[in-house]
C-alpha cells in the first residue's frame, strides 16, 4: 500500500508514516488524528472512538429505512379505514364461534405487506451497518437489531440505536433519533384508537348497548 505524498492521493486508510502498526486515515489533502488499529476494531482519536472528520453518513439503506418505515405507518394506517375495520371486526366476531380462523383479504394482504416490510427492513439495516463501517464509522449500532421489527412498535429499534451511536461517533447532531420515537407513537396511538372502535363495535353487535 502506497504512503500518501501529494493532496492527489485519494482519501482513505494508509500505513502510518510515523512507523506505528496501525493505519492513518488520509482525508486526501493531509493526514488525520484518527488512526485505525491492526486488527480493524476502531479509529482512535483522544482514547475515543471517532468517525473520520465529515463522514457522510445518510446512506443508500439509511433512506431505505426511512422509506420502508414511512410505508409501514401507511399500513398501520389503513387498518383504521372504514371498510378494512368493520371487515376485521366482523370477522374477530365470527371467529370467537369458529374452530379455525379465517382472515379477510385485507388482513391476508396486510400480513404479505408486513412480511416484506420486515424482510426489506432488515435488508436495509445490514446495508447500512456496512455502509457506515466502510465509511470508517467504528463499531456502528449492529444490523441485527432490525429483527426485533417483527413486532410492530419495535420496528425502528435499529434506527433509534443507530441515531445514537452515530451522533456519539461523529460529533454530530442526535435530532434523526425523534423519526423513529415519533413513529412509535404513531403506532401506539393507531393502536389505541382501532381496539377502542374495536371494543365498541363488538359491545353493540353482542347486545349490551
Amino acid at each position: 500500500m502506497t504512503i500518501p505524498t501529494t493532496p492527489t492521493t485519494p482519501a482513505g486508510w494508509y500505513p502510518d508514516p510515523s512507523g506505528t502498526p496501525r493505519s492513518r486515515w488520509w482525508d486526501g489533502v493531509q493526514w488525520t488524528e484518527n488512526y485505525h488499529d491492526p486488527l480493524g476494531a476502531a479509529q482512535i482519536s483522544g482514547g475515543t472512538l471517532t468517525a473520520p472528520e465529515d463522514t457522510d453518513t445518510y446512506t443508500p439503506g439509511y433512506w431505505a429505512l426511512l422509506a420502508l418505515l414511512g410505508a409501514n405507518v401507511l399500513l398501520q394506517f389503513s387498518a383504521l379505514l372504514p371498510d378494512n375495520l368493520n371487515s376485521t371486526i366482523d370477522n374477530a366476531l365470527s371467529d370467537s364461534t369458529s374452530i379455525v380462523p379465517t382472515y379477510t383479504p385485507f388482513e391476508a394482504i396486510s400480513a404479505v405487506l408486513s412480511f416484506l416490510l420486515i424482510a426489506g427492513m432488515i435488508v436495509s439495516a445490514f446495508l447500512d451497518y456496512r455502509a457506515l463501517t466502510n465509511r470508517g464509522v467504528p463499531k456502528p449500532f449492529h444490523w441485527a437489531w432490525s429483527f426485533f421489527g417483527i413486532v410492530a412498535i419495535a420496528y425502528p429499534i435499529y434506527l433509534i440505536g443507530r441515531a445514537a451511536i452515530v451522533a456519539r461517533r461523529t460529533g454530530t447532531s442526535i435530532a434523526p433519533i425523534w423519526i423513529p420515537i415519533g413513529y412509535c407513537g404513531l403506532v401506539i396511538l393507531i393502536s389505541i384508537v382501532a381496539g377502542v372502535i374495536g371494543f365498541s363495535a363488538g359491545y353493540d353487535q353482542v347486545g349490551f348497548s
